[in-house]
């Protein structure tokens, strides 16, 4: 462990970066992703873990970049989280409170945006732009699959899996609506 070279030692960032190195060389070996394969809880029989189990099978199959969840308090995020997944998980939470503690979760990007609107397509569109923030999307091309209860506001709702491209949602096989 390096904590004290990183937080107060002569080469901090040189120290940061090892680690990075080590995590990033560990999570691509397939012996440890198999290891976590075996040791994943079993989804509870609720809509909410069918829901967030299919998005992830849903982003594996297509490649995504990310699974986008919708959250007011943490749980369908911490559900997801639970799973590890092999995308990073991008919570988008209308609490600050609420995303705080998120970024302490496995796998989790936490973003504060507004999910009060009924368009959903707007809605969607400020979660491709939080996607693009954390540096989680390169490319217009990049495919996000989102999850998220409507109507929003309902704890537990989680019912909808939609894919989304980078680009926004009036985007699909290169072809953009203009607004």
């Amino acid at each position: 462990m390096l904590s004290a070279e990183s937080a107060a030692g002569a080469y901090p960032v040189e120290s940061v970066e090892m680690q990075q190195r080590i995590i990033n060389r560990v999570e691509r070996d397939s012996r440890y992703k198999k290891q976590l394969d075996q040791n994943l809880p079993m989804p509870e029989p609720t809509p909410t873990d069918a829901i967030t189990l299919a998005a992830r099978q849903v982003a594996n199959t297509i490649n995504a970049k990310a699974l986008v969840c919708f959250t007011l308090r943490g749980s369908t995020v911490m559900r997801a989280s639970k799973g590890r997944p092999s995308v990073p998980i991008l919570a988008i939470t209308p609490f600050r409170a609420t995303s705080r503690q998120l970024a302490l979760s496995w796998g989790v990007y936490a973003a504060v945006t507004e999910t009060e609107n009924d368009e959903f397509d707007l809605v969607l569109r400020n979660a491709c732009r939080a996607a693009l923030q954390k540096g989680l999307v390169t490319s217009p091309d990049d495919l996000l699959v989102v999850t998220a209860g409507l109507p929003f506001g309902t704890p537990g709702a989680a019912n909808v899996i939609r894919v989304v491209p980078a680009a926004g949602p009036a985007c699909w096989d290169g072809v953009c609506r203009i607004d």
